[in-house]
């Protein structure tokens, strides 16, 4: 059920970490010009530098769902958001000393060490940091920053946990008004044989691999044992469950396979179905209609999602108290 897939704003602490992993931030040895510049928070600079390579990475995160390179209105809002997350990541970091976070600097050297491991040598952690304009200071800086954010994530979650509190009423109400949310859909419960060639193989890898299928079908019509063909014949990874894939909804295979997966009846087995993959027989063993969940069945999962909600209000309650009582300073950042 979709509706229980919520993810927690305080993740956003570590949402905040997605675009900053590898910039330098505002702890530079000279002090940055003020081009250079792109907003103060409580008097800590974010720098353009650091901006830019924000949005760049926004670019990417988003490049698959709609972002177009060129949009002037998107890149005015990406650069927004970009900027929005560096001042939340400012303001969270300066939350996490008066909370106290300390950071162990034998734990940050770990984690620096463990960092350097991806890489297959020496040389190719320099090319890295080279590229990036990197130093280990810098490096350590950046891990000490995300793992003081890390803990205040952890206390808060902590904090905001002992507080959030859901009554069995509310948890009712919640069922009661989204019932059209609180079905299973159907669901058909099949084992297959496939013989696998691709669409693209020519004519006579194609009636090769019919002719066999064709073969096994005949053998299933003369008594043989579905499962041990399947263990025997297959080329699916299920052979070695005799070919079962257990319980599945319509949108889980692909289309022809589910049309006839659903459409033929318990017990039976289908003729031979082409799909991408190759030539499918399909044994049905069971069904189950759409159903409406029970509300004992689900309560717990309810409650776990409004407490979750709660959680997420206390967070953005917190953070719009870092904002509303910090200092915030915005420049005009350049458009690209």
């Amino acid at each position: 059920m979709e509706i229980f897939r919520s993810r927690s704003h305080l993740a956003q602490i570590a949402l905040v970490l997605f675009f900053f992993i590898f910039t330098s931030f505002s702890w530079a040895a000279e002090a940055p010009k003020k081009e250079d510049v792109v907003a103060k928070v409580n008097g800590q600079n974010v720098l353009r530098k650091d901006f830019d390579a924000a949005v760049e990475s926004a670019k990417q995160q988003f490049g698959g769902i709609g972002w177009q390179e060129g949009d002037a209105a998107q890149l005015e809002k990406l650069q927004n958001m970009a900027l929005d997350r560096l001042i939340d990541f400012e303001l969270l970091f300066q939350a996490s000393k008066k909370e106290g976070i300390k950071v162990d600097s034998a734990a940050v050297d770990e984690k620096l060490a463990d960092f350097k491991k991806q890489f297959p040598s020496d040389e190719e952690f320099t090319k890295f940091m080279q590229a990036n304009e990197l130093t280990e200071t810098i490096m350590k800086e950046q891990l000490s920053r995300r793992m003081a954010l890390e803990g205040l994530q952890k206390k808060l979650q902590e904090d905001f946990t002992g507080k959030a509190t859901v009554s069995d009423e509310e948890v009712r109400k919640f069922y009661d008004g989204n019932m059209d949310k609180m079905k299973e859909p159907e669901k058909v419960r099949a084992s297959h044989i496939l013989v696998t060639v691709a669409e693209t193989a020519d004519d006579a890898a194609k009636a090769a691999a019919m002719t066999k299928i064709k073969d096994i079908q005949k053998k299933l019509k003369e008594g043989g044992d579905f499962a041990a063909l399947a263990k025997e014949n297959s080329d699916c990874p299920s052979k070695a469950q005799g070919g079962d894939l257990d319980f599945f909804v319509r949108e889980q295979m692909v289309q022809p396979f589910s049309d006839v997966a659903f459409a033929t009846p318990v017990g039976q087995t289908s003729d031979i179905v082409t799909t991408n993959f190759g030539y499918h027989l399909i044994k049905v063993t069971d069904k189950k209609p759409e159903s409406t969940l029970a509300f004992d069945d689900v309560k717990e999962k309810i409650k776990t999602f409004l407490a979750q909600q709660e959680l997420d209000g206390m967070f953005e309650t917190y953070i719009k108290n870092l904002r509303d009582k910090a200092e915030i300073v915005r420049m005009p950042a350049e458009k690209k």
